[in-house]
């Protein structure tokens, strides 16, 4: 499925405007699903996700192993999720990723390489401000 990358205006008004591949993804819970805009991040080893996300959907997160992680914003702790259910807007199977929450305000939904890149075929085509998901069956 092809997508256009989402523009975001820059905080300094004087910068340049940012397109990045923002994909718009279902995730469910224990009782219900809600729709969230994602970032595909090529450089995130796994999914982050913040811990809000669980605590709206009812994912319990304080059994599970904590993790830490290092980023542009420092090491975080995250609590690791191994199968939570999205599904990609205009692709109807649903994927099984493993997700970490994490408490950061830096952190909204990434989908990174463990799970994500694995199940999927993503083609960036930043020079015709398109990108491409496709499900991967192995």
């Amino acid at each position: 499925m092809k997508y256009r990358y989402s523009t975001l205006a820059p905080v300094d008004l004087n910068a340049k405007w940012t397109k990045r591949p923002m994909l718009q993804i279902e995730v469910f819970g224990a009782q219900e699903s809600r729709s969230f805009e994602a970032l595909i991040d090529s450089g995130a080893d796994i999914s982050l996700f913040n811990t809000e996300i669980a605590e709206v959907l009812g994912i319990e997160v304080s059994s599970t192993h904590e993790r830490k992680f290092t980023g542009i914003s420092g090491t975080i702790p995250g609590y690791l999720v191994e199968n939570v259910k999205i599904r990609i807007d205009g692709i109807n199977d649903s994927l099984f990723i493993p997700v970490c929450f994490v408490q950061s305000p830096t952190v909204g939904l990434l989908l990174g390489g463990e799970g994500f890149f694995d199940q999927c075929r993503i083609k960036f085509e930043k020079h015709h401000d398109t990108f491409e998901v496709d499900l991967v069956r192995k």
